[in-house]
Formats: C-alpha cells, structure tokens, sequence
C-alpha cells in the first residue's frame, strides 16, 4: 500500500489520545509526522514554524479550547483542515464549533469516522486552494488584458450595436482631442 505523508497538529493535553489518533490514520494508509501541543503559545509557535496540513483538536484542554485554537488559525490565515475530536461535548457545542468554522467534529469514543474525515477534509482543502489559485489566475489574466488596451497606442472603443460605448481606451481622447 502506498503511504501518503500527513503532518498533522494535535491541540490535545492527553499523549495516549494524540497516539491513539496517529495509530489510527497510520492503519488507514498515512505516513504521519505529528506535533502534540497543549497550550496557546504552543499553538501558535507550531503554526508559525512548520508547516501542516491538518488540525485535530480536543475541545477542553487545561488552559483553553478548541475555539480559542480555531480562532488563532483563523488568525494565522492559514486554510487548515480544523477537526474536534473531544471526549464529551455536546451537540450544542459542536454545532457551535462547526458554525465558528470547524470543518467536522469526532467523539474520541467513537474514531471509526476519523480517516474519512481526513480524507473528505484534505480533499476540501485542495479544492479550496484550487479554486483560490483560479481566481488568481483570473485576475491576473484580466488585469494584463486592461493593462494592455489600456497603454495601447492604439485607439480602441467598445460599442454595441446601438451605439453605446462601453469601453474607450485613452488613446482614443488623444486621438479625438488631436493630441
């Protein structure tokens, strides 16, 4: 079986359960380099000096929590995929974590769902990033196009067939103006 490389932070305070969780998505196929990290400044020293390509994050921890966590990555401007994986919260809870942006939400009790999640979480990050590079690329191409009518030497007007004009580049007031 192929091994795909995971690196993976783990905001959690229990080294069994951040264990668990690479056990669990080593079986499923990933060849996992992980961080376990338990505190704010942790968090954010892990996110400023490597580079990850997931999140998984216990809701309570001793000195803050997983919304706390998700709002600092938020702050990062980092696109990472961002799942709670807690022993106890409720539904409320995880609908509010999901609302503020977690993108899923396990029961440590419960991992059967953890490599899918991974996986339909990768994917979305991908496609994600995809789309970001195509809007790009778009408004690169879209302002070279301008850039190119607009410093034309050309005179160029854009008109439809009643008449209008949509679009008249500057050469045409020189040349209009005799200039």
């Amino acid at each position: 079986m192929k091994r795909t490389s995971l690196r993976a932070l783990i905001v959690e305070d229990a080294e069994f359960d951040a264990q668990m969780m690479v056990s669990l998505l080593r079986k499923g196929g990933y060849e996992v380099a992980s961080e376990r990290v338990e505190t704010e400044s942790a968090l954010r020293a892990a996110l400023s000096g490597k580079s990850w390509d997931i999140i998984l994050a216990d809701y309570n921890l001793p000195e803050f929590n997983a919304l706390a966590a998700l709002k600092i990555v938020q702050e990062s401007g980092l696109d990472l995929p961002f799942i709670i994986v807690s022993g106890g919260i409720g539904e409320d809870i995880a609908v509010t974590t999901m609302k503020a942006g977690a993108h899923d939400y396990l029961m440590k009790g419960n991992l059967s769902r953890l490599v899918p999640a991974v996986e339909r979480e990768l994917r979305e990050a991908a496609n994600r990033q995809s789309q970001r590079q195509s809007e790009r690329a778009l408004q690169e191409s879209e302002l070279r196009y301008r850039l190119l009518w607009e410093t034309s030497p050309d005179a160029v007007i854009l008109m439809d067939r009643t008449g209008q004009v949509h679009f008249a580049n500057p050469a045409v007031k020189e040349a209009y103006l005799g200039g």
